[in-house]
Order: structure tokens, then sequence, then C-alpha cells
């Protein structure tokens, strides 16, 4: 079965736990996320309602291709649909009142090029080869993080600029995601078994305590002068995804071209598209700053 076999039977299925629902239409949607990833939706609509919830398939027909029953998937479904109704209620009543998004919005960093034409209708600001994008929380607990980007139109509507709207995300950002390094070696013994030999070595690995978008961490200049004064005054940074950066210090990997590679080919082959954020490898300097290699 394919995804929209898949996506045709959930879609019948679910109609059945809908029925105690005031709803008018089931309907499939393409949805563009980061980097122009196109996933497919589902939409649950009312019509006296101008927005409703959107289930991606995508995930959901992982869990049927991992082995999950149909039935359980469209229970996880109509919870899901449940959660997504008293969101949109919220947001419904709350959308121009800026004190009750203040303490909610928060950066991420995306790829520019590979989202231009999603930037068009949001405010941004450039970085490097890359673009800070402005979110608000909407969801966050151990199942992970649920949030959705700051538009023009919402961004006026609060009656503020992209530079009111960074200073805010900026400040909020450490708060809602506490930065976290640690060294790549710690990181891979919890993925390996324990008899496998892990060497000690330099490369650290920067995200956050969710591990979703920590490579917004580029952004903070105190976090990367920290990494200068207590581990090494010049490193490079890898964006190895939206989620996390690596850390390597000049003295300990001195070919910078053989890393420039190793960081396509990881984009090219191991990386999914939709956390790709950038192909070049960068330095830091606490003097000299940030630049492209």
């Amino acid at each position: 079965m394919d995804l929209n076999e898949f996506t045709l039977m959930v879609c019948d299925k679910i109609k059945e736990y809908l029925s105690a629902y005031d709803f008018d239409e089931i309907y499939e949607r393409e949805v563009v996320k980061n980097n122009g990833v196109i996933y497919k939706g589902l939409v649950i609509s009312k019509k006296e309602k101008d927005a409703a919830p959107t289930i991606y398939m995508d995930y959901y027909y992982g869990l049927y291709k991992q082995g999950k029953s149909i039935d359980s998937i469209v229970r996880l479904i109509f919870d899901n649909y449940k959660d997504s109704i008293k969101k949109l209620e919220f947001l419904e009543e709350h959308t121009n009142d800026l004190m009750d998004y203040k303490d909610k919005l928060f950066i991420k960093v995306v790829n520019y090029e590979k989202n231009k034409l999603i930037l068009e209708d949001c405010p941004f600001v450039p970085f490097q080869d890359m673009a800070i994008t402005f979110r608000y929380l909407v969801h966050k607990d151990e199942r992970g993080v649920s949030s959705t980007i700051v538009k023009n139109v919402l961004m006026d509507s609060w009656g503020l600029n992209t530079h009111s709207l960074y200073k805010i995300a900026y400040e909020n950002t450490g708060k809602l995601f506490p930065p976290m390094l640690k060294k790549m070696s710690d990181i891979i013994s919890l993925w390996s078994p324990r008899e496998v030999f892990i060497p000690e070595n330099d490369i650290y690995v920067l995200t956050n305590e969710s591990g979703i978008n920590g490579a917004s961490n580029i952004i903070y200049k105190e976090i990367l002068d920290d990494f200068c004064q207590n581990k090494s005054e010049e490193y490079y940074i890898i964006p190895s995804s939206i989620h996390e950066l690596v850390l390597i210090p000049k003295g300990l990997e001195e070919d910078a071209d053989s890393l420039k590679m190793f960081i396509k080919e990881v984009n090219k082959y191991v990386i999914p598209k939709v956390d790709f954020l950038s192909d070049n490898l960068f330095i830091y300097n606490k003097k000299a700053g940030m630049k492209i290699v």
C-alpha cells in the first residue's frame, strides 16, 4: 500500500470516529514545509471556521510501514485532531493579542535559498547563507514541539516590525529551548552498544535540550564566544542540520577541504531534505567573528 492508498483508507475510517463531531468535509492537501519539502495532509474542516486542522499523513504512514495497525493509527489521528481543535480555538481567540504570544515567540534558522518562496510572506533576517525566521510555540511536551511561522500579516497586527520581533524572539529562544553542548563521543555512546570502543575527542555538538531546531544557536555570539574561551580560540562550525551544529577546534582538524566535502556528502545522502541547513563550512573566532571557509 502506497501513501495515497493509505491516505484514502484512513480518510474513510476517520469519518466513523468523527461522527460525534461537527465537521463538513475531509480532503487531502499538499503542504510546503521547510526547504520546500511537500507533505501530504488530511484536512478536517467546518464551514463556519476559517482555519482547519491539517493532519500530516507521512508520519502515520511511517508508523504503518513499521507494523502499526490501521485502527490504532486512526485512533492516534483522532486524538491528534481533538488536540488540534483546542489549539485552533485558542489561536482564533487570541491571534491579534501580542501579550498572549510574547513569551512564546522564538527563532528558527533555515536555509535562505531553499525557502525563498515561503519567506516572501514572512519577516526574516538574513544571516550568512541562512535566514533567521520567527515562530510562536503552540505546544511543547515529551512527544515533541508544535509551532507556527509568523507571517507579515500577523506581525503587522501586533504592531511590530522585524527588528522588534527579533529582539523578543532572541530573548525567548534560550528560555524556551535551553542550549546544550555535549561531546560527540558522549552522544555516540547513547546510540552504540556498550562493547563498541568510542575514542575520546574534542568534537562537540551544540543543540538544545529538546534536540529540535538547535542549530539556531549559531546566531548567539555569547554561546560561541564561551566555547572560544573554554575549549578553542578558533574552531570550525558544521551546520549538520537545522537541529544541531558540530564544533571542531581548528587545531584538531586542519583540512577544511575534507570537511567541506564531508558536509556535502552527508547533506546529499544522510540528512533528510526537510532538515537541511547549509552546505557551507564556517569558521569562528572571538575577534574576527564568523565567516564561510
